[in-house]
């Protein structure tokens, strides 16, 4: 444990700085982790949407949202791009450790599974944005198509069964957690990309026992709550991943 063994740098706590994090992004339940991880978190923040977007695009270091901004000064002020850097800053900025996981080990958990998290969603942008056949969509979400040994990503219970033996390896699946917490910033980028699928396709989860029972485990949590009801993004974000024709 301990902040030799942690690959985040110590960094004051928020909790002792008078300040308001911001986290700037669509109305759309797309790339919401950061949003989802500060409200599991404790750190005070507040959702805003961006009123003009073709004025702040502009004004963005790497012009896309998310955006987290009004960092406190100690931790560099100013603001924040790129989903990973801002789940990187909340699981060091966060009290405790529930957000970045118990020792080092449960940290590189939680990195992995933003990399699988980030992969589904990459695959789910293709399809949306039309960058990929819609036979190649269609086989992605082709519940046959289970070669262990095809391209990665290229089909979806491909990619769900790979996460779900990391989840038996990880020793928690029965109480639906990869981690001590079980809300690791990876955890929660997982976790929305899994309702991506969701809002999409029901029962995508149904043959994967670890993976459904941390969904649901996660559903069900006051903060995963708290975001899917509305109340803390000013109404109900719209579903924006869609199914490919013809499924």
């Amino acid at each position: 444990g301990g902040v030799s063994s942690s690959i985040y740098q110590s960094v004051q706590r928020t909790s002792e700085l008078s300040t308001m994090l911001e986290i700037y992004y669509f109305p759309l339940f797309a790339k919401v982790a950061p949003i989802v991880a500060l409200e599991h978190s404790g750190l005070d923040y507040i959702y805003k949407k961006p009123e003009n977007w073709a004025e702040m695009k502009p004004t963005l270091t790497w012009g896309c949202l998310p955006c987290l901004k009004n960092l406190p000064e100690a931790h560099g002020g100013g603001d924040l791009g790129q989903e990973m850097a801002i789940l990187n800053y909340i699981a060091s900025a966060a009290d405790g450790n529930k957000m970045k996981g118990r020792d080092l080990s449960e940290e590189l958990v939680s990195h992995q599974l933003y990399g699988e998290g980030e992969d589904i969603y990459q695959s789910l942008g293709r399809i949306k944005n039309k960058l990929i056949s819609n036979e190649a969509a269609l086989a992605f979400w082709n519940k046959d198509n289970k070669d262990m040994m095809s391209p990665n990503g290229k089909f979806l219970y491909v990619v769900l069964q790979l996460i779900e033996n990391f989840n038996i390896k990880c020793g928690k699946s029965k109480e639906g957690k990869f981690t001590t917490s079980g809300c690791t910033v990876g955890e929660c980028k997982l976790w929305c990309s899994l309702h991506c699928l969701i809002l999409i396709e029901p029962t995508v989860l149904d043959e994967h026992t670890g993976l459904k029972t941390f969904y649901t485990r996660f559903l069900q949590e006051t903060a995963t709550q708290n975001i899917l009801n509305g109340s803390k993004t000013d109404g109900i974000m719209s579903q924006y991943f869609v199914k490919p024709e013809g499924m």
